[in-house]
């Protein structure tokens, strides 16, 4: 994205400071940026972010490799900065079109500039081989075409294919005739998005598509919500529409399944659980209430709210690219929102995110704590009849 172009967006901050630090208690916010908050900088608010955008177009500052480091080191792109302007500006884009001109000038960090190389060999961020979807094929069993595509992605792919085995098991109970695309799917392109190069963003873009749309399906199910976000961006990159198909979240269908009786929930889960709101499945689509409503729908589970929940929830400290780049900072983000849980009385943590999931697996590892951790498809899998 042009920075010029977002010029009007970026004078239409008013420098208010909400994006720094706004605690209305009766509104449920407890402040806004994870990362202000840790290092205290301005340049980590999102209207330091305005100032650097500015200053860059004006000419009184250059992209350099230092301020290209900064610019993945202090922003999750968790868009909470922009849920709690007065304005909404829209301080992700500014930020990615801040990336994309250090990416153009060659400073991308060295550990996003490995994953970036993985994605180009291997179609996925772990650099890991496409025998890992061809085995995931073969244990879900399942066509490459049908009107019901599920996307796995590459977390769940890679790192949780016990995740696509519950969903797709929920999924055939509810009498779907379900498709997977096995090692024609590739990484959906969020981490190339968000590292600042939309032309390669755009290639795995075009990829997927022609492959969703040779599978015949009408609705593509997505479970990673990054994967979601993104195929519902594909109609903007490809200008001429996403091929004809719906997305779905997977728990936006779960949910509408166990509300029309095709899923019966009949085994106690006895257990008091909080639920964990991904970025972007809530700030950036609003998807709040489905996940709850499917975990109210679990007998004996008893819900409690961090709280920081719904457009105010913090951060896991994942970002698209930021655990990456920052571990040590992501990490202690997960911790702050571990301490919430546990503030709440909760004894388990429940995310319907794989990056989610795996920085709070990191940080309880790393801080020797103890609080159970599930993907809300496994905790309904459980209560299955």
């Amino acid at each position: 994205m042009d920075l010029e172009k977002l010029k009007g967006e970026m004078y239409n901050c008013v420098r208010c400071g909400y994006c720094r630090e706004m605690v209305y208690p009766q509104m449920g916010s407890f402040g806004v940026c994870p990362l202000y908050e840790m290092y205290g900088y301005q340049s980590y608010t999102g209207k330091g972010k305005v100032l650097i955008g500015l200053a860059l177009l004006e000419g009184r500052l250059s992209m350099s490799k230092s301020l290209a480091e900064h610019l993945f080191a202090s922003c999750l792109t968790c868009k909470s900065c922009t849920a709690h302007c007065p304005n909404e500006v829209d301080v992700v884009s500014i930020v990615l079109a801040l990336r994309e001109e250090a990416a153009r000038r060659g400073l991308l960090p060295e550990e996003i500039r490995v994953v970036d190389s993985n994605i180009d060999k291997k179609k996925n961020p772990f650099g890991e081989g496409e025998e890992k979807r061809v085995e995931l094929a073969s244990t879900l069993g399942l066509p490459e075409t049908g009107e019901v595509l599920y996307f796995a992605g590459c977390y769940v792919t890679y790192r949780y294919p016990e995740v696509a085995r519950a969903e797709v098991e929920l999924l055939k109970r509810a009498g779907l005739n379900v498709a997977y695309l096995g090692e024609d799917e590739w990484c959906c392109g969020i981490i190339k998005k968000f590292e600042g190069k939309p032309s390669e963003y755009r290639k795995l873009a075009e990829h997927n598509v022609e492959a969703i749309k040779a599978s015949g399906a009408e609705t593509v199910v997505a479970t990673c919500p990054g994967c979601y976000h993104t195929l519902r961006d594909y109609s903007e990159i490809l200008e001429r529409g996403a091929g004809g198909f719906e997305v779905v979240h997977f728990t936006q269908l779960l949910e509408k399944l166990l509300r029309e009786g095709r899923i019966k929930l009949e085994n106690p889960v006895k257990k008091t659980v909080t639920y964990h709101d991904p970025c972007h499945l809530g700030r950036y689509e609003e998807i709040y209430e489905q996940p709850r409503s499917v975990l109210a729908s679990i007998p004996g589970l008893r819900l409690v709210e961090m709280r920081r929940n719904r457009r105010n929830a913090w951060c896991c400290g994942g970002g698209a690219t930021h655990y990456v780049y920052n571990f040590d900072a992501s990490i202690r983000v997960a911790l702050t929102r571990l301490d919430e849980a546990e503030e709440a009385g909760a004894e388990a943590l429940v995310t319907s995110c794989p990056l989610c999931l795996t920085v709070f697996r990191n940080a309880l590892r790393r801080a020797g704590a103890k609080m159970e951790l599930y993907y809300l498809s496994e905790l309904v899998r459980k209560s299955l009849g």
